[in-house]
């Protein structure tokens, strides 16, 4: 199975967000192709069922901008549950709002976080 990095996982949520229209087929037990039409093209994209499910959700787009900007501005917490497979880190925001992912994407997220701390200074 490909493993796609956030980096790109947030791509294609921004994509997602922006067709006209979406078919999702069931490749394997654990594999999706996510075809993306925007009106003119068809992209195609082979995902795992969990990050086909974090980008239906808008995780990598939505929930990553309302973590960061409570990082940045306020404050969150995090827990981490390692007997979770596929979403071992809570992340709480100030509004007790809680949100689910895994490792790789905690640390896409504390480094975003740091960055927009930097720019400010």
């Amino acid at each position: 199975m490909l493993k796609l990095k956030v980096e790109e996982l947030v791509e294609i949520n921004d994509f997602y967000n922006g067709a006209s229209r979406v078919t999702i087929t069931y490749a394997t037990a654990n594999s999706v192709l996510l075809e993306l039409y925007d009106g003119s093209d068809i992209e195609e994209f082979i995902l795992s069922k969990r990050d086909l499910i974090m980008v239906l959700r808008n995780f990598y787009v939505a929930d990553i901008c309302d973590i960061v900007h409570s990082g940045v501005y306020g404050f969150i917490d995090v827990k981490e549950d390692i007997l979770n497979e596929h979403y071992p880190v809570q992340i709480s925001v100030e509004d007790g709002h809680k949100y689910y992912c895994n490792l790789e994407e905690l640390n896409y997220i504390w480094e975003i976080i740091n960055y927009q701390k930097e720019q400010l200074i």
